[in-house]
């Protein structure tokens, strides 16, 4: 029967909000239950869960969702009531009927109300009520190689389609009423010392009293300074929601994906109360996504494999968050076989990313950079979940566009391990202020790693372009200025013609370092747009107003960075030409 569209919009919304949290911690449960088959109290909350939305489903009338609710909670019931253990292969079917509720719920969120094919699902879980768990496997068995394949693809389907779709409550936040309770107070107090501020106007004007009135505004600037602050962190805080609502996706996931390579796979997450900006959160699916597909498909290795190397015949996979400073870590850890640092080498080569001769200078942490190179892969063969190229590029991409910062780390036979490094709000930004050949501009700390000043002597020039040595480092060094605006040539020296300052910058996977005359300061800075009349300037995020009321540009680290690499090609092409025409004359 065809759903239909209740007349209240605020229900519906309501109804599809609390209906997409349930389905977010019902993926959860159905992965917590395989592994604790005989633990009642999870599937007591899985048939609560599907229980509600059946019955509020009915109420509003989606007839479908009703229909396919009512069978899913007939086999819990049966679960419940018989004390069997839950079978992988009941597993997937019970998530299989998970699936078509969300594509459901997704259908009402769109308002489409045409109808979609239930009979198939509908099928399998009647025979599961039937033919009980045992039989059920034994029908899975016997069905045709036809059958299998069809389920296999629509296995695929299903995991490539899942969390590129956008939530269904995505638009929406969830605030605890003490935060809104902060918020009137904080208002309160700001209204109260704009009360003061205008009546201290009014009596200055009568008496014309500077010496008086001008302690009393000291007084009342530094009360509204400490109450603006206050109220900007706690409007922060309405934004935040716990990781844990990205995170609770990918158990369900794993599974799959597992699933499909014949592999063992146990995900352990820590941190998921780690509150984050929901703006920057939503970025951050994608990159997670790639970064796990990758950690089962390339790391973890077959069960017997990792038997024969005395490993346990389960991979495990950590995925963990947690704050520092301004600044959000999620880290991802495999235990799988790492990266093949010569098959890197060798496709770096084949795909003229490096010369031979320039291999030999490199050490292992640059060389496994390449693999977020677009269109890089080591695999063998292209699969449905790997061999294109795209995965990490992709993770690079979503990064680089949150002002985020990438490590990788891997071990031959031991593993590897992926560190995101990226602001927890964008709103509000903490910048480094920098002149350079005159201009100031505000440089986002989420992309600075450190700084430090170095001589002209400090300098060197390498076939790549110029260079600096830092902590046993070569860092690639670049003129802002130059970088900014290609004509005005290299950084004005400062008056002692001897120093310049290095801001080295970490974009994504990329590190290099930014040459400036002057270090200004670290300030709090508003991000604003430069508005339709200027558009897109390429290298700049945005503008700021200070306290002088100048506006100062804010730098785009990321745009910058690729203009780092058009740089070394151009400069480049002007030393070849230069040595060409030496050799002639």
């Amino acid at each position: 029967m065809m759903q239909t569209t209740f007349n209240d919009p605020e229900l519906v919304k309501e109804f599809i909000q609390e209906t997409g949290e349930l389905l977010g911690n019902l993926d959860n449960d159905f992965i917590c239950l395989e592994s604790d088959p005989h633990n009642g109290g999870i599937l007591d909350r899985i048939f609560r869960a599907v229980h509600t939305i059946k019955g509020t489903s009915s109420f509003l009338g989606f007839h479908q969702l009703v229909e396919l609710g009512h069978a899913t909670e007939d086999i819990l019931q049966t679960l419940r009531t018989s004390g069997r253990a839950i079978t992988s292969d009941v597993m997937d079917i019970l998530l299989k009927a998970v699936d078509k509720i969300k594509i459901l719920i997704e259908q009402i969120q769109n308002k489409d109300v045409k109808p979609i094919d239930l009979t198939e699902i509908l099928a399998s879980l009647e025979k599961i009520k039937l033919s009980g768990d045992r039989n059920a496997l034994e029908w899975k068995q016997k069905r045709t190689s036809e059958d299998k394949k069809e389920e296999q693809k629509s296995q695929r389907d299903v995991i490539e389609k899942r969390r590129t779709l956008p939530e269904v409550y995505s638009s929406t936040i969830r605030v605890d009423v003490e935060r809104l309770d902060d918020l009137m107070n904080l208002v309160g107090e700001l209204i109260l010392e704009r009360n003061r501020l205008l009546q201290i106007n009014r009596e200055f004007r009568v008496s014309r009293d500077v010496a008086m009135y001008s302690e009393k505004v000291m007084d009342a600037t530094e009360k509204i300074h400490s109450v603006t602050n206050e109220l900007q962190l706690s409007i922060l805080k309405t934004r935040m929601i716990p990781i844990d609502r990205l995170f609770r996706k990918f158990p369900r996931m794993v599974r799959d994906i597992a699933r499909e390579k014949k592999k063992e796979v146990d995900l352990v997450i820590s941190g998921s109360e780690t509150e984050l900006d929901k703006t920057v959160m939503d970025h951050l699916g994608d990159p997670l996504i790639h970064i796990l597909r990758n950690a089962i498909d390339h790391g973890i290795e077959p069960c017997d494999v990792r038997e024969k190397i005395g490993k346990t015949r389960r991979g495990r996979i950590q995925l963990s968050a947690s704050q520092e400073g301004n600044h959000i870590l999620i880290t991802v850890q495999d235990d799988g076989n790492g990266i093949d640092i010569e098959k890197v080498k060798q496709k770096a080569v084949e795909k003229k990313l490096v010369s031979s001769e320039q291999l030999q200078t490199m050490g292992s942490k640059d060389i496994v950079q390449f693999v977020f190179e677009p269109g890089f892969s080591t695999a063998e063969k292209v699969s449905d979940l790997s061999g294109r190229g795209v995965g990490m590029d992709v993770v690079k991409t979503n990064i680089r566009n949150l002002n985020g910062m990438i490590d990788l780390q891997s071990e031959p036979l031991k593993g590897t391990t992926i560190v995101l490094k990226i602001p927890f709000t964008l709103a509000v930004i903490q910048a480094l202020m920098v002149q350079a050949a005159g201009d100031v501009y505000a440089l986002p700390l989420t992309s600075v790693i450190e700084t430090f000043r170095i001589r002209k002597d400090d300098i060197k020039t390498l076939e790549q372009g110029e260079v600096v040595c830092h902590r046993d480092s070569v860092i690639p060094l670049f003129y802002l200025k130059r970088l900014l605006n290609p004509e005005t040539g290299n950084i004005q020296e400062n008056k002692n013609g001897s120093c310049r300052y290095v801001v080295f910058i970490g974009v994504a996977e990329k590190r290099f370092g930014l040459g400036v005359d002057r270090l200004l300061g670290q300030e709090e800075v508003v991000v604003k747009s430069l508005g339709e009349y200027l558009g897109n300037v390429s290298g700049i995020v945005g503008s700021t107003i200070m306290g002088d009321g100048r506006v100062r540009l804010i730098v785009d680290c990321s745009t910058v960075a690729d203009m780092t690499q058009q740089v070394q090609i151009r400069d480049n092409f002007h030393r070849k030409s230069i040595n060409e025409r030496i050799i002639r004359t």
